[in-house]
């Protein structure tokens, strides 16, 4: 599942620009763009304040799944 929002969040930049700033691989941030793998919360946290555009809706893959899984509200 592609996270429609992370990508466009780095907009015309490149995945290994959007990598450098938040001390990754670019590999690593393509994986959160497709969804593989999911940052720390301080790097959700991050992305969140520098987007605008609350994490729950960015990788809301991640916290919905936290939903039906009952360890969120």
């Amino acid at each position: 599942m592609k996270r429609e929002k992370l990508i466009a969040f780095r907009g015309k930049r490149t995945q290994q620009a959007m990598a450098k700033a938040y001390g990754v691989t670019q590999q690593a941030w393509c994986q959160w763009e497709t969804g593989a793998k999911t940052p720390t919360v301080l790097t959700m946290k991050r992305i969140e304040q520098e987007s605008g555009i609350p994490m729950e809706e960015i990788f809301s893959d991640v916290f919905d799944n936290l939903k039906l899984s009952g360890e969120i509200a």
